[in-house]
């Protein structure tokens, strides 16, 4: 989720039949995914302000509509830089590339793992272009699986979106609501993304990061993206129960938007 999805929805349900949207014309109905059991079925509809932070505010990475507007997916983001996909581990490209028809995988994820090891080293900024590692179809097939179909945890997901729309974390008028298919918003952005190369720290204090820096470790396929020695200092600082020779550095990758 973009983070402003509660804002975007309120607006829209103070707004519904008053605004008129590219794709999806005038806007009439507002729903929100839901799990398969949950009450309402899998599209309840937000009948009153209080469904909009009660059903809409969530984290579940298995939907990748963040809500309905005419019975359509929608997936929310942000306007200027925003996240496209949040945290992909090594140990998930091989079947991912594999899912997607991508060729050449080792030599796709060796050149990764490459510029991994080069940011460690200091050598090289932490976010790289993707058309280092991907063809323009490759990587717009991927980011287009990512950011609206499913994730390679979760597989193909029973909500998955159809259009992005994309807003400020303020928003004054419908003007302020730009709707693309995801075709659309690559072509407009695609000079604008990058491939981000992010860390965390076993035995930093952030307990978050430290437990999904040691769940990473622990995949045998994300080993070549764990190090043992520490470049940088986790910004959090770190915890005094975990041993200096215990601390490790591992990363991951994000997909980003970003502003230049």
């Amino acid at each position: 989720m973009a983070g402003n999805e509660v804002a975007v929805c309120k607006f829209i349900f103070l707004n519904l039949k008053q605004i008129s949207l590219k794709h999806l014309g005038q806007l009439r109905v507002i729903a929100a995914p839901a799990a398969p059991l949950g009450k309402g079925g899998d599209r309840p509809l937000l009948e009153v302000l209080d469904d909009v932070v009660d059903k809409i505010s969530t984290s579940d990475a298995r939907k990748k509509a963040d809500f309905y507007l005419n019975n359509r997916g929608i997936s929310i983001k942000q306007t200027g830089a925003s996240v496209l996909y949040n945290r992909l581990q090594r140990a998930n490209l091989y079947q991912i590339y594999s899912d997607l028809g991508i060729t050449e995988i080792d030599n796709r994820t060796t050149n990764l793992d490459n510029e991994v090891a080069q940011f460690h080293r200091g050598e090289i900024f932490r976010d790289r272009l993707w058309q280092n590692f991907f063809t323009e179809i490759e990587f717009q097939q991927l980011l287009g699986f990512l950011m609206l179909q499913g994730s390679p945890n979760y597989g193909v997901s029973k909500h998955p979106a159809e259009l992005i729309l994309e807003a400020p974390t303020k928003i004054n008028s419908s003007a302020d609501l730009q709707i693309y298919t995801f075709d659309e918003y690559f072509q407009k952005y695609k000079n604008n993304i990058r491939i981000g190369i992010r860390r965390s720290w076993i035995g930093q204090l952030s307990e978050t990061e430290h437990k999904r820096a040691i769940s990473l470790s622990r995949k045998k396929d994300n080993l070549p993206w764990v190090f043992d020695n520490i470049i940088t200092e986790p910004p959090s600082g770190w915890r005094e129960e975990v041993e200096v020779s215990k601390r490790k550095t591992v990363y991951y990758l994000m997909i980003l938007k970003v502003t230049t």
